[in-house]
């Protein structure tokens, strides 16, 4: 597949202002704190704080089930509930919020199938991480899909060799892009892939008409619809399958297993409490987020929490790795299961953990 990386100078001053205040479209590979976090990173275990609460270090992803279900159950004092002093760092992707936990800056952080699998497959020989649940275990999206120029929306075989398919390298959304170049019946290294660092970079690309097609859901898809483009395909019809993971280092987890386990629970009862209170938790993360309640409602849409480690979800991460090296992501073909451990998922929800 051609790939070529797009000059990001060239197109922020197309963003300001237009998008100010997007909220989950936000990413700029910065890192923000939601939440008070600490500075004293000098030992990545479990550690007790006030109250005899145990203090976690949580990075999330920006405009993701974890920093939603976080804030609310902060907010709420879920955690708090389940004996966790949480302290979050919000991170853009899943690749910097594992470097957080590779750096030993937070304790535990989420990915995406695809940069889990990517992530892992590249440091297969001085990695200590390991996959300890999964948030979704891989199930078909239930919204969004392929976005094209309005130009090519009659004929998506003119897709062939256009300006470029978007994606964000390092993420799953070029899998995405593969998905959806398969789906269309085209020969994928005759097309043109371009590498964006955020979703502002993309609408400005679709702005400027230097692209023709790209992969979105939630908000981020509504702010494509509102720039002209049109949903040529939908994730149901591409056959797109999402799963998202926690990670944290072997030693942590065997460690703290109990306290992950409640963790867990408390992400639990956190996404309950929102899908029970969706407008309140709109209006409440609109004033601590900054991100516009219905651009929430968008993103939530396309969540769930299902809670434990399936033999599903385990082979969905199985069929990503070998994607992912026929692919040339990494250079070694591996067993995923060699980095998956349910130590945490078999105290919390032991009837759903079925990975083998």
């Amino acid at each position: 597949m051609k790939k070529r990386v797009i000059s990001l100078a060239a197109t922020a001053v197309f963003i300001l202002g237009a998008l100010s205040g997007c909220g989950s479209t936000s990413s700029d590979n910065s890192t923000q704190t939601t939440k008070e976090t600490t500075e004293e990173t000098a030992s990545s275990d479990a550690s007790t704080s006030d109250g005899d609460l145990v203090t976690v270090r949580d990075a999330v992803m920006t405009g993701q089930l974890d920093q939603y279900a976080t804030e609310v159950g902060l907010w709420q004092g879920i955690f708090e509930k389940y004996g966790i002093d949480l302290k979050t760092t919000e991170f853009v992707a899943g690749i910097n919020t594992i470097d957080s936990v590779v750096s030993g800056t937070a304790d535990i952080g989420m990915m995406a199938d695809y940069a889990a699998v990517n992530r892992l497959g590249n440091t297969l020989d001085a990695t200590d991480l390991k996959i300890f649940s999964q948030l979704s275990g891989g199930g078909t999206a239930q919204s969004g899909g392929l976005y094209v120029d309005p130009k090519y929306a009659d004929d998506l075989e003119s897709l062939d060799g256009s300006a470029g398919f978007m994606y964000q390298e390092g993420t799953v959304t070029y899998y995405y892009a593969s998905k959806c170049i398969e789906y269309l019946g085209l020969d994928e290294s005759k097309q043109n892939l371009i590498n964006t660092d955020s979703s502002q970079t993309r609408l400005a690309l679709i702005q400027k008409g230097s692209a023709s097609a790209v992969y979105a859901n939630g908000s981020e898809a509504n702010y494509i619809e509102d720039a002209g483009w049109v949903l040529a395909a939908t994730s149901q019809e591409i056959g797109i399958q999402t799963g998202t993971y926690f990670l944290a280092t072997d030693n942590y987890i065997t460690e703290n297993k109990e306290m992950l386990a409640k963790f867990l629970q408390a992400i639990d009862e956190s996404t309950q409490y929102i899908n029970d209170h969706l407008d309140e938790t709109a209006e409440y993360l609109e004033s601590d987020l900054g991100i516009k309640a219905d651009d929430f409602k968008a993103n939530w849409e396309n969540y769930s929490f299902t809670p434990g480690f399936s033999e599903e979800a385990t082979q969905h991460l199985e069929d990503i790795e070998k994607w992912g090296f026929e692919h040339g992501s990494f250079p070694k073909d591996y067993n995923v299961r060699d980095f998956i451990t349910t130590e945490a998922v078999d105290i919390a929800y032991p009837d759903q953990a079925t990975a083998e």
